[in-house]
């Protein structure tokens, strides 16, 4: 249920959204200076944990994003990281879902005939920065952001813009050449596949294994050393494009084949 235009929360940035946004991604990003910090497992791990302590104690105690103070548990069930149930469905979808995008990527790798396996670009440093970025992008984004979107405009509009704000984020080359902006553009839909599968299942479970798997992975599957540029960049986008699209189709079959069932009240029982 949307809350009414009317309604007054008990925190000043829940009741200006547009603001609220800003303060959390801005926050979000600044946070991100910790993993410079010299050391190889330190600096991502206390991002992990300011990143928490921010998500889950001051955005619903303190700071009252989205909906204003609350507790921890009617907060988790505003921004969708609860329920977690159906939670098989939710885990087969995401494990789904990061299987087709690594899945296309490699095959296309093959396809140029210079792929190579190096278990390098997998190390152990990369699965700790995989969850600050598996949990956390999507508490902060297709949670908290997408919930204030969703304040401001009309469904299809804040699904846009929260996918578009996820992209800006990932932006670290200016001017941007071609390359950068296509690869924007690939964070885009995959940022609008993260969002369908949190709005359709009801909850970030999914996309919090999806995004985790794949981001873990996705040096892995796409090491090509002396393939040609520009033939494995056609491949490689257009089969992870294809596999974004057949990813919402198995969600939106799965989803509707095995659908949530709501909790049901005690007074009912």
């Amino acid at each position: 249920m949307h809350p009414q235009e009317n309604t007054h929360y008990n925190s000043w940035l829940a009741n200006h959204p547009r603001l609220g946004i800003v303060f959390t991604a801005i926050t979000y990003i600044l946070l991100g200076v910790l993993e410079t910090l010299p050391g190889v497992y330190v600096p991502p791990l206390l991002y992990f944990l300011a990143l928490a302590f921010l998500a889950l104690y001051l955005m619903p105690m303190v700071i009252g994003l989205p909906y204003g103070r609350k507790s921890l548990p009617d907060y988790c069930f505003d921004i969708r990281l609860l329920p977690l149930r159906p939670a098989a469905r939710n885990i087969l979808l995401g494990l789904l879902t990061a299987t087709l995008t690594l899945s296309s990527i490699y095959l296309a790798s093959l396809l140029t005939g210079h792929f190579q396996v190096d278990w390098s670009t997998v190390p152990a440093p990369r699965w700790v920065k995989g969850l600050t970025r598996g949990i956390w992008e999507e508490v902060f984004f297709r949670g908290i952001i997408l919930v204030l979107f969703m304040r401001i405009y009309p469904k299809r509009g804040a699904i846009f813009y929260t996918s578009f704000l996820f992209a800006v984020i990932h932006l670290n080359t200016l001017p941007p050449d071609l390359e950068t902006v296509i690869d924007l553009v690939s964070i885009f839909l995959i940022g609008l596949l993260f969002t369908y599968l949190a709005l359709k299942t009801g909850s970030l479970l999914p996309g919090i294994i999806f995004h985790y798997f794949h981001d873990i992975f996705v040096l892995f599957v796409q090491n090509t050393p002396g393939a040609d540029e520009t033939f494995k960049l056609a491949l490689l986008y257009s089969f992870l494009w294809i596999s974004l699209g057949i990813g919402a189709l198995a969600a939106k079959y799965i989803v509707k084949r095995w659908p949530n069932h709501p909790t049901p009240d005690p007074q009912d029982q």
